[in-house]
């Protein structure tokens, strides 16, 4: 859908996409308690990822175009809540799952709260304006721009995919100490995002990058190296941090590129970003295998080192 996206945005609204492709998610949830054949679940997968890829880029455009409007950083903030709502849902579905309440119930809570909250803010939200911005596509600025969120997806992607595994295997743990690596890696992203608008109005989106960028090598090195419990949870939460507001500085420049469309802009960063966290996981695998699953962070570590030379080189334009 993301490839679709920006045109449905374009001949339609921000707004228009919001109201269907949320009402179609919550709508595709009510039957999957009942699905028992995989094809029919897959079919039903399919077309929820397709309105969610479309909520996806709506949400992040509109956001970036009240950035716009009111003239101030907001992104980070707004997927700060992202992040929340990932963290609660997780716990509310564990709860479910430790209390025993049926799937069904666990459905019906989330759609019956969920989607008249999510209808009832996006009527009021004001209609967004029609891009002035000329339809040519000027990749000057947008290929930096996509890397540093391809860097940064890879490394979410990895500690969602390879956290737990990290600490059993690596750190040797087990039972609830597994999971401290994703709890302290994700605690720590949701205080970086909700501080990070702050930060990027105080410093600037140039230094700011190079701090995080910092943080995350800082990090790495830590995780690659040092196998002690209590330097794995400070190394995964410096990471947190040091990935928290990343992917939001990408969209946010990539909406505001001159000459690129706002939409066009952020459904590049979007594919690129999804892409990432769809391969990631894989290859990263692959070198666990082979070499521990403490190397999975090398080739993070390269590439972090090396992206600090576009950044550099891009210096004037990161202050969009």
């Amino acid at each position: 859908a993301m490839f679709f996206a920006s045109e449905m945005i374009r001949n339609t609204s921000c707004r228009i996409i919001l109201i269907y492709s949320g009402l179609f998610q919550g709508l595709l949830w009510l039957p999957t308690a009942f699905i028992k054949n995989l094809e029919i679940f897959m079919i039903i997968a399919f077309i929820f990822g397709l309105c969610f890829g479309a909520f996806e880029i709506a949400l992040n455009l509109y956001a970036s175009n009240l950035e716009k409007r009111e003239k101030k950083s907001m992104m980070s903030g707004f997927h700060a809540f992202w992040s929340l709502g990932v963290l609660f849902g997780s716990v509310a579905t564990s709860l479910f799952v430790e209390w025993k309440i049926s799937f069904l119930n666990n459905i019906l809570v989330y759609v019956i709260i969920l989607l008249p909250i999510n209808l009832l803010f996006v009527f009021n939200l004001i209609e967004d304006q029609k891009s002035s911005e000329s339809d040519k596509k000027n990749i000057f600025f947008i290929w930096p721009i996509i890397i540093i969120a391809m860097a940064n997806a890879l490394t979410e992607g990895s500690v969602d995919a390879w956290g737990a595994l990290y600490m059993r295997d690596y750190i040797k743990v087990d039972g609830f100490q597994i999971g401290l690596a994703t709890i302290s890696f994700n605690i720590f992203m949701v205080l970086g995002r909700l501080s990070g608008d702050w930060f990027r109005d105080k410093l600037g989106v140039y230094k700011l990058l190079i701090i995080l960028f910092c943080l995350t090598i800082l990090s790495l090195i830590i995780l690659m190296f040092f196998n002690s419990i209590v330097l794995s949870i400070l190394g995964f939460a410096i990471l947190g941090m040091g990935t928290s507001s990343i992917i939001p500085i990408a969209y946010s420049l990539a909406g505001k590129i001159k000459g690129i469309e706002g939409s066009v802009g952020i459904t590049i960063v979007s594919i690129a970003v999804y892409g990432t966290f769809m391969g990631a996981p894989a290859s990263l695998g692959l070198l666990a295998n082979a070499y521990g699953v403490n190397n999975i962070f090398i080739p993070m570590l390269i590439i972090f080192i090396f992206l600090l030379i576009p950044i550099k080189i891009y210096k004037n334009e990161f202050r969009l």
